[in-house]
């Protein structure tokens, strides 16, 4: 069983991004990647059923108990890349495993063609690569981003009389989940403040990007994939119905498909042992480079 070991806070690049400490530190390193307005509580149900395993959960950006981004930065998904590889280097790991949820897990695929070699293993929960755009609305797209950015900078969360009332607004949100859930990444993901209760996320991170991957862009990035990739999805998800999912999943050569009953946070309200077990089985027995299955 995984304990919860503490708060860390890493300085990258003048940003400070928390996380969620687990484990024993030497055993297998892993850093996880929650999804869009989640935080590092995402994984406080999965990671204890496990074993033999160092993980950070990462707050990214803007999320939970990590700082913002600066008024002249943005949220596009590629700056993420960097900055998980730099807090590894501060871990002093030359090489380790990703786990990610939705948004998360598009990083971290990101993360693994951008750096194979130093990615031992690669799992990513109900999420694959983004949907590919056609280039030629590159236009529209940024035009749209740009126009985000000023509505969004100066946008006020949404403030609640009770901390109940923030838990059950998530609960009934985008990509809904049980109370319970909500409950979970609320304890880490909202404050309180004179006007009220409210989701502790920058405003921003709801702006459209600024620009979006082609078929191309996405095929390089897979294509580069070298470490053993575990795609686990829920029987009740989007992403199950998305033939582009099953599409991009042939071009990895590495690869294994498990499809398991739930919703898209099934790692944290439907199956997190059922989850845990299919992950720390692909831990033990798939090598890079070699099946030991």
């Amino acid at each position: 069983m995984v304990e919860f070991v503490g708060e860390r806070t890493f300085s990258v690049r003048g940003l400070a991004l928390a996380a969620k400490e687990w484990g024993l530190l030497d055993s297998k390193p892993i850093i996880a990647l929650h999804g869009w307005l989640d935080n590092a509580a995402s994984f406080d149900l999965l990671l204890p059923c496990m074993a033999d395993i160092h993980v950070l959960a990462l707050d990214s950006a803007g999320h939970g108990q990590s700082a913002a981004r600066s008024p002249d930065a943005r949220y596009d998904l590629w700056h993420e890349i960097g900055e998980v590889v730099e807090i590894a280097d501060q871990m002093g790991w030359d090489d380790f495993s990703l786990i990610g949820h939705s948004r998360g897990a598009v990083i971290a695929g990101l993360i693994a063609g951008s750096f194979p070699q130093r990615i031992n293993h690669l799992v990513m929960i109900d999420a694959h690569m983004p949907v590919p755009v056609v280039a030629h609305n590159s236009a529209k797209q940024m035009a749209k981003s740009i126009r985000d950015d000023k509505r969004f900078a100066t946008a006020s969360p949404s403030y609640f009389k009770t901390f109940e009332d923030a838990v059950e607004a998530r609960a009934k949100g985008f990509l809904s989940l049980d109370h319970d859930a909500a409950e979970i990444l609320a304890r880490r993901g909202v404050r309180e403040s004179k006007k009220g209760f409210y989701w502790h996320n920058d405003q921003r991170l709801k702006s459209a990007a600024s620009l979006k991957f082609t078929r191309e862009h996405i095929n390089s990035f897979l294509t580069a994939i070298t470490a053993p990739t575990l795609l686990i999805y829920a029987e009740n998800s989007l992403f199950t119905q998305n033939s582009e999912h099953t599409q991009f999943a042939g071009l990895m050569d590495s690869n294994t498909v498990v499809t398991l009953p739930g919703t898209h946070h099934l790692h944290l309200e439907n199956q997190p042992s059922e989850v845990a077990s299919v992950v720390q089985k692909f831990l033990q027995h798939r090598c890079k480079n070699k099946d030991l299955g």
